[in-house]
């Protein structure tokens, strides 16, 4: 059996800490993460760890050639952050991802966003039509676009909610998150509306979902 290289782009955020806590669970050895510490000081893990921008190829492509596998997570994520710096939010969100697929044959699993459906009435599958309406997802979706023709698999991940792991931070943005926290601090929850529909997903369940992408035959969406 050939040996498995992965590479964790952006493993040091809220989905790659539960991915990293995945894969040591499940004995795997040669993986290193690709982080440039955004929200955090130090690398905490005894993990391999490179600190590194995905935004410079140059330093990127030495890991690209180690990798068999790349799990890219990199990524400015949801609207009200992509509006802070929308040429930013290209350059790492869709520029990046384009130079991967440029640069990398090997497998790649790729996390994208439900948001590229945009709002549209009653229950949607991958068949639905994409309608996004930020530049969050338009950016998202088109990323999507670079990987058709590779070995990819996109996950297209509704709001997440739960602790990834003990070192990364949470996102205290999204709604089961911040109405958790909301709750323990007031002793109480205060719901507006009360019929929204929110595709829910923990984080944890991401985390095993993408780690048995790594070597599954399917691809796609």
């Amino acid at each position: 059996m050939s040996t498995k290289n992965v590479l964790v782009a952006g493993g040091a955020g809220y989905v790659g800490g539960a991915v990293t806590d995945e894969l040591l669970a499940r004995g795997t050895s040669n993986f290193r993460v690709f982080d440039n510490l955004l929200y955090e000081d130090a690398y905490r893990k005894d993990v391999e760890f490179i600190f590194g921008d995905v935004r410079d190829t140059e330093q990127l492509l030495p890991h690209l050639a180690w990798a068999t596998h790349v799990i890219w997570l990199a990524a400015i994520v949801g609207d009200g952050a992509c509006t802070l710096d929308p040429q930013l939010t290209v350059q790492i969100n869709q520029e990046s991802v384009s130079r991967l697929a440029e640069h990398f044959d090997g497998r790649i699993i790729f996390t994208s966003t439900c948001s590229v459906y945009g709002a549209q009435p009653g229950e949607l599958t991958e068949k639905s039509p994409e309608k996004p309406l930020s530049l969050y997802a338009g950016t998202k979706r088109k990323a999507e676009s670079f990987l058709t023709e590779k070995n990819a698999v996109t996950f297209r991940l509704g709001t997440l909610f739960g602790v990834g792991d003990l070192f990364s931070r949470i996102r205290m943005d999204l709604v089961v998150n911040y109405m958790t926290a909301h709750a323990h601090a007031h002793g109480k929850l205060r719901v507006f509306g009360g019929e929204q529909f929110r595709p829910l997903l923990h984080v944890k369940d991401v985390a095993r979902a993408i780690v048995d992408s790594l070597d599954q035959p399917h691809a796609g969406i």
